[in-house]
């Protein structure tokens, strides 16, 4: 998670500094790269956003591990008991599975965000 988050600020740094430098490119290079940022910037949005889901998921993955650990020291008296686990054993595993399927979301974002900041350095960043 803290690779994640680590890549996700760097991304978060890089757009916020990194602005066309006008004297150094012509003016068609300038719109091009005002349309990237703006489109890096509504991708960063859309990456914290799912970074946020993710936490919560996390969150309520960690509650939901807890309810079946309890659940099944229960398990041995009695059918009901037995009902109960299995309920929140299935509903953990549903919460694992989306929880796995925001990260790999977020992990291919932050990714491709990545690589599009870099693409936009070298275009539109002069040095």
């Amino acid at each position: 998670m803290k690779k994640i988050v680590t890549a996700f600020s760097a991304i978060a740094a890089l757009i916020v500094t990194a602005t066309p430098v006008a004297n150094a490119l012509t003016s068609s290079q300038v719109k091009e790269c005002k349309a990237m940022g703006a489109d890096l910037q509504a991708r960063q949005v859309k990456a914290k956003k799912l970074a946020d889901e993710r936490l919560v998921l996390l969150d309520e993955l960690e509650v939901s591990g807890d309810t079946w650990e309890n659940a099944e020291t229960m398990r041995n008296f009695g059918a009901s008991e037995a009902a109960e686990a299995d309920r929140s054993k299935a509903e953990y595993n549903i919460l694992k599975s989306n929880l796995l399927t925001k990260e790999f979301a977020l992990q291919d974002l932050v990714g491709s965000l990545n690589g599009e900041v870099s693409s936009y350095n070298r275009k539109c960043v002069k040095k």
